[in-house]
């Protein structure tokens, strides 16, 4: 059961993320998130919505989860998402696979997404 919500969150997330919705995407992230990208830059929860959320910065295409794994330990959750994406940040389009990893923590019966880290996969 607990895979199913995770799954559901997750899917849920990516879709706020990609329609740029920023009070529901607030809403889910926990007030000391934290999100390192395949760059190496690191965002806090405002400046994530900021670069990755807002439409006046970002033009999402599309977002597509092609592989889910979790860990759940009591009230902390460790999900393993391979992500293909495509998207416009500024002037420039990117598309590629990611390997990420999110953590979510559980306030309250409800969980929150403190952050992650996401990398480039480079396929030969």
């Amino acid at each position: 059961m607990e895979t199913l919500n995770l799954k559901q969150l997750s899917d849920n997330r990516a879709e706020l993320q990609t329609k740029g919705d920023l009070d529901a995407m607030r809403d889910i992230m926990h007030e000391e998130f934290r999100y390192v990208d395949s760059s190496g830059r690191q965002f806090d929860k405002e400046t994530f919505l900021d670069q990755f959320v807002d439409p006046a910065s970002v033009q999402w295409i599309s977002q597509d989860t092609v592989t889910f794994d979790e860990t759940v330990s009591g009230e902390i959750a460790l999900i393993q998402i391979l992500l293909e994406e495509r998207f416009i940040l500024g002037t420039n389009a990117y598309e590629g696979r990611f390997w990420v990893l999110h953590v979510y923590v559980k306030e309250n019966d409800k969980w929150l997404w403190q952050g992650g880290q996401a990398t480039m996969i480079n396929e030969l």
